[in-house]
């Protein structure tokens, strides 16, 4: 289901070079992580947008918790609520300075 949010996010595939699913994760428990070394070793500025906490909990100082996604939730916007984080973390040197402020 990621490949047409990316083909819509990233239609000239200019942006995202990569793509990593569920064969990219390493095992954890009854469930996966994703180690987010495999995509850059500097973390620097690399997030993961997951609704899963469990997704990165081996980088949680990447990660952006989401709420999951309903295919038939037209008024589904909370990609959309992102984007005034994800513009701001381009002008940081480190995202994880700036994702570490998060309320929890």
């Amino acid at each position: 289901y990621a490949d047409p949010v990316i083909d819509l996010l990233d239609a000239q595939r200019k942006y995202i070079s990569a793509r990593f699913f569920r064969e990219s994760c390493v095992p954890h428990d009854s469930s996966y992580a994703k180690n987010l070394a495999a995509v850059n070793p500097d973390l620097s500025q690399v997030v993961l947008v997951d609704n899963s906490p469990l997704s990165y909990f081996i980088n949680p100082t990447n990660g952006i918790p989401i709420q999951p996604w309903v295919n038939s939730d037209s008024k589904d916007e909370a990609l959309l609520d992102l984007l005034p984080l994800l513009d701001a973390l381009r002008f940081t040197d480190d995202v994880r300075s700036i994702l570490s402020l998060r309320l929890v």
